[in-house]
């Protein structure tokens, strides 16, 4: 992981008594991060091992870790199974590359509170720390029973000033097919451990149909979520052709021969898996 030393970051940090742990096998990547966040005022301490990393975590406290997923020994996964009961506190950031990125979704759903693609730019990597331990301090002040009576008293109130609110479920970050991953609070998508960028109508079609898939979606249903109109059958079949050639150009194996997003002819379309 590149670090560019010449980034204008802060000094001054919003948890300077944070104590950081990078976890990496690989000396070039894991260093810079150590010499970055240590330039920024917090505590760095490195670990060149799986194992190395649990010893630490067993005889320290961390407010985070950076935890690259693919290591010899220990990977990365198997350091998160551990490591909760030595560090149940701490908060875990997964260093990732494309071809694990499944793994890391994986380990985000398991604890760990977000991941970072190698390479990842500095402003992400420091503001993903940053998030994490705010992050960490949400769940400390949870715990704090003052805290969490200040909370529910703050919510109580909103609700009478506002009967007739209502709130909508959170919806599923994470969507994934054999073929197809897609983090949709980064607008990610992954096919066969391969990154695919997509314009942001054919994103929205994509999550769209993943929602709901193995089942036929209408040409209507499907413009009036992406573009928010009500158009006719024909209209809609119109619009939405184009923006549907260029997904299967970039999901498909064969696009001439589509086996993923598939044509109902006379219906609409249908994402299978």
């Amino acid at each position: 992981m590149t670090i560019n030393r010449r980034s204008s970051l802060t000094t001054e940090p919003p948890f300077p008594k944070a104590h950081i742990l990078i976890v990496d096998d690989d000396l070039a990547a894991r260093r810079p991060l150590a010499e970055l966040f240590g330039r920024l005022g917090y505590r760095a301490t490195e670990a060149a091992s799986g194992q190395k990393a649990l010893e630490c975590l067993a005889s320290q406290h961390f407010d985070l870790v950076i935890l690259d997923l693919k290591m010899p020994g220990m990977d990365g996964t198997e350091v998160l199974e551990k490591a909760h009961p030595l560090a149940p506190d701490t908060v875990f950031i997964i260093l990732t590359a494309y071809a694990t990125l499944t793994s890391a979704i994986a380990g985000v759903r398991h604890g760990a509170f977000d991941y970072l693609l190698k390479p990842s730019p500095v402003k992400e990597i420091v503001r993903a720390v940053e998030a994490g331990l705010a992050e960490r301090q949400r769940r400390l002040e949870h715990e704090n029973p003052v805290a969490l009576l200040e909370r529910a008293l703050t919510g109580f109130k909103a609700t009478v000033q506002q009967p007739g609110a209502t709130f909508a479920p959170a919806t599923r970050r994470f969507l994934q097919t054999p073929d197809i991953t897609v983090d949709t609070l980064k607008r990610l998508v992954v096919v066969r451990d391969r990154p695919v960028d997509l314009t942001p109508t054919e994103f929205d079609i994509l999550t769209y149909l993943m929602r709901h898939r193995d089942r036929v979606v209408s040409c209507r249903e499907l413009v009036a979520h992406v573009r928010g109109c009500d158009l006719d059958k024909r209209d809609a079949c119109l619009l939405l052709r184009s923006h549907i050639c260029r997904l299967r150009q970039k999901l498909e194996r064969d696009p001439a021969r589509p086996c993923l997003l598939c044509t109902v002819r006379g219906s609409g379309y249908i994402l299978k898996g």
